[in-house]
């Protein structure tokens, strides 16, 4: 054969080859080239629904705790502010201790349990006690005001029932004596 055939048959055979190969891309390789593409977006897709369904799922979980802490925090409170029992011990700390911050002398404390008071038959709303608690106080009408003040912004529930300010002292004109009646509360389980 000659050189300028084979160099013909070599060409067309290479030509042949090309356009054999080209067929195969365009018949075999270009749908199944889509078919990767749009599962590699199902991927990328569902790699970003797990992303954000995680970040909701983080973020539930961070505001349940949160919560779960602010619950446990109203409760104590409340327990504080309304015990399950008459703490009178702690009732008479409390009030010394305001009258103490305020340079407000104690001369007496008498203490009263009044009935318990029946609210309902809802099983939600309990039944709740009262400790009545009379004192006589003496000190200066500034440190009373505070002491007032105090005893309303306390935690436990405390309600001024009666008061009475009278001056014996007739030397120092500052100085007053009051008597104060004060109810706190309780609940009855």
């Amino acid at each position: 054969m000659k050189a300028s055939t084979k160099r013909l048959l070599a060409l067309l055979g290479s030509a042949t080859l090309i356009f054999g190969a080209l067929i195969i891309y365009v018949v075999l390789l270009k749908p199944e080239y889509n078919t990767v593409q749009e599962l590699r977006g199902e991927l990328a897709s569902g790699k970003n629904f797990f992303a954000a369904q995680s970040d909701a799922i983080d973020y539930a979980n961070s505001l349940y705790g949160k919560n779960q802490a602010d619950i446990n925090q109203i409760q104590n409170d409340l327990a504080l502010a309304l015990p399950d029992k008459q703490e009178v011990a702690n009732v008479v700390y409390q009030i010394q201790a305001i009258s103490a911050l305020n340079n407000i002398g104690i001369d007496s404390i008498n203490l009263e349990n009044l009935p318990i008071q029946q609210k309902s038959t809802n099983t939600l709303v309990k039944n709740y006690g009262i400790l009545r608690v009379s004192l006589k106080l003496a000190g200066t009408y500034d440190a009373f005001k505070e002491l007032l003040r105090f005893l309303e912004n306390n935690i436990r529930l405390m309600d001024v029932r009666t008061l009475r300010v009278y001056q014996v002292n007739t030397l120092d004109k500052n100085v007053f004596n009051y008597e104060l009646v004060v109810d706190t509360y309780y609940q009855v389980q």
